[in-house]
């Protein structure tokens, strides 16, 4: 054990003169930008002590990234769930079936309730769903946004989202306006 430290400890002087040398080399410029993101000198080898009491590989560590919050850009942070009563989940179910029950085609709109929810997607596009049911792509997707309008959810990944509809909209009408003058 002691041999192994040895070395360790030979090996970590070694990195932080080449470090340091590497980063005399840079201009002034990068070794501030290096400066600003803390990596301008080479970490100790106890690093994990200094950085939020953090154990573990310095890949874990905020300083390896130059954006650490990247998971959270991709997969916005789910809300914490609340307990729902068993009647509350009743409550849910007789409204979503009363909701298929009254519109037409309930079979499509089954297909577009599991493209909302995500419940069981199998990853068919709507241009798909729509040459199933002999519809346009368009009218899946309206029976997916009155869905999704009427069950108070986000579009699903499969879904446009609602920025990009707006933008959509906004394109489409002033091109009427335009066909309009």
């Amino acid at each position: 054990m002691n041999d192994y430290r040895t070395r360790q400890a030979q090996r970590d002087a070694q990195h932080s003169k080449e470090y340091a040398a590497w980063v005399a080399g840079l201009s002034p410029k990068e070794r501030a930008r290096l400066a600003a993101c803390g990596v301008d000198r080479p970490l100790p080898p106890d690093y994990g002590s200094l950085y939020s009491g953090m154990n573990g590989d310095i890949a874990d560590s905020p300083l390896a990234s130059e954006d650490p919050d990247i998971e959270e850009l991709i997969e916005p942070p789910v809300p914490a769930t609340h307990e729902i009563s068993g009647e509350a989940v009743w409550d849910a179910l007789r409204r979503l079936v009363g909701e298929i029950l009254t519109l037409p085609n309930r079979s499509l709109t089954v297909e577009c309730l599991a493209v909302v929810s995500g419940l069981s997607y199998a990853g068919d596009s709507m241009s798909e769903i729509a040459r199933r049911h002999c519809v346009t792509r368009a009218a899946v997707s309206k029976r997916c946004v009155e869905l999704t309008e009427k069950l108070n959810l986000l579009p699903s990944r499969a879904m446009r989202s609602l920025t990009a509809r707006k933008s959509y909209r906004a394109a489409q009408l002033r091109v009427r306006a335009s066909y309009e003058t």
